[in-house]
């Protein structure tokens, strides 16, 4: 029996009107211009539901140019007659539970084996992933609701890491979409401007799941069937594993599991992803977030002089938001993974300013990322010299761990992860780079005090915080 329609029932959360509520897939796209935003606590919900909404866009209301961008935010509204048409179309193929082709999902996947359905998010406790936020058992899980199995679904289809698998004739599962990469969406004062922004004009559509026909297990089996992964519409909507949700009548609790689609790589470049040149080979390679620094200091690789690319969305944004006047952010959104275990989950803001994807803006960004570094590799000699002075040894291995232990350089980096945004803030006004400057001094100023605070006070602590403030002040008179 079909159930639960995706088009029709609450289940995308969303801030409207100071409050948080669900709304169907319908609703959010009709009234985008009076839902504030997506609101989830999780980054990579957000990612994955606004891919969502753009692949519907995309083959129901496809944009041409940038004159079609500025028209439609005129307009304030998507038009509700060719959203209607399409949707209708394709109503009977957002069913969560249906016995022939549930949403995203394969109808005769064996479910004699069955998971529980938090292996669907990262951040639930399941199998080996690293316990990020819950302490749920795999016999036991709790009962998710519809809508919340639903969020799930389509997080795991957008992010689930490749790894292990033994399901269905295959050993190892492919990466999804989003498994490695930064996910970059733009957002502006309403739903309905965020997905404008993002609408980036495509040539390579591809067709989203709902337009081919259901996948059966025999098609996925032993990976069966490869697809290019290519076409905007298409991976948005990329089916990266066999599900089907098992309901028990109040929610979901278990789920059939197995593999999904191949994944055939043809070179196709995701609007939402920057990418960069690899020296060595040349390779063109997806940037990642990382767990040691914010992303913020990686910006570079994305500029054309490093041999990098802006993500469509941010160049397209960039244009929209100068052409209407409008003052967008980025949203960088993702996982850190070491293979098949997600280790952390991120969400990072920062302002789009007028002029930055432009030479004058990448030049200024360049230097403002190039003072930081600089800078840092100076206090990283200033935190060896304490080492030396402290320890009064040539030990490298007991070197390198004390001066680790210090927290001169996580104090310094904190600090301009906070200052960093408002330098782009400020790009365009006079002097944001001398104003930068400052912020990169006080940052290892207060580092530096900081450190000296955990140092002791014999004599030799002295002796090392002297040679120390030494390279301080070389590095900060030298900025």
């Amino acid at each position: 029996m079909a159930k639960f329609n995706l088009l029709e029932e609450p289940w995308i959360p969303v801030l409207e009107g100071g409050q948080v509520r669900e709304v169907s897939l319908r609703e959010a796209l009709f009234n985008a211009s009076s839902i504030e935003r997506i609101e989830t606590p999780s980054p990579l919900e957000e990612a994955a539901l606004h891919r969502l909404l753009l692949a519907i866009l995309y083959r129901a209301q496809p944009p041409r140019d940038l004159d079609d961008a500025l028209e439609l935010l005129e307009k304030g509204e998507f038009d509700r007659g060719q959203l209607d048409a399409y949707l209708n179309t394709y109503q009977d193929r957002f069913f969560l539970f249906h016995p022939t082709a549930p949403f995203l999902q394969i109808a005769d996947l064996p479910d004699e084996d069955p998971l529980p359905w938090s292996k669907l998010l990262p951040e639930l406790s399941s199998g080996n992933n690293p316990t990020l936020f819950d302490h749920t058992l795999d016999n036991n899980p709790p009962t998710a609701s519809y809508a919340q199995a639903a969020r799930a679904l389509v997080v795991h289809q957008t992010f689930a890491p490749g790894g292990l698998l033994r399901r269905l004739g295959v050993t190892s599962a492919k990466d999804a979409p989003l498994a490695r990469p930064a996910a970059f969406l733009v957002t502006g004062r309403n739903l309905f401007e965020t997905l404008v922004l993002n609408l980036v004009p495509q040539r390579n559509l591809g067709t989203p799941i709902w337009e081919e026909p259901p996948l059966p297990t025999k098609d996925v089996t032993g990976y069966a069937t490869t697809w290019p992964l290519e076409g905007t519409a298409r991976v948005y909507t990329w089916p990266a594993r066999g599900v089907r949700l098992l309901d028990e009548g109040n929610g979901v609790r278990f789920m059939a599991y197995g593999p999904g689609v191949q994944p055939q790589e043809v070179g196709w470049r995701d609007p939402m992803v920057a990418y960069r040149q690899q020296n060595k080979t040349g390779q063109i390679l997806p940037l990642r977030l990382s767990m040691e620094k914010s992303f913020w200091r990686d910006f570079g690789a994305m500029l054309p002089g490093a041999g990098g690319s802006w993500p469509a969305v941010v160049s397209h944004a960039a244009q929209v938001a100068e052409e209407a006047d409008l003052n967008p952010r980025i949203r960088v959104l993702g996982q850190v993974s070491d293979q098949s275990k997600v280790l952390d989950i991120r969400r990072e803001v920062y302002p789009l300013p007028p002029g930055l994807i432009s030479p004058k803006g990448e030049a200024l960004l360049q230097r403002a990322l190039e003072l930081a570094e600089e800078l840092g590799q100076r206090l990283q000699t200033a935190a060896w010299r304490l080492a030396q002075e402290v320890l009064g040894t040539g030990d490298q291995p007991q070197l390198q761990a004390f001066r680790d232990s210090l927290p001169l350089l996580r104090l310094y980096w904190a600090e301009l992860d906070g200052s960093f945004p408002r330098f782009l803030e400020a790009l365009n006004n006079p002097g944001a780079m001398e104003v930068w400057r400052e912020e990169l001094k006080k940052a290892a100023r207060f580092a530096w005090e900081e450190t000296r605070r955990s140092l002791g006070t014999q004599a030799r602590h002295l002796k090392a915080l002297v040679r120390g403030e030494e390279t301080l002040a070389t590095a900060l008179a030298t900025l």
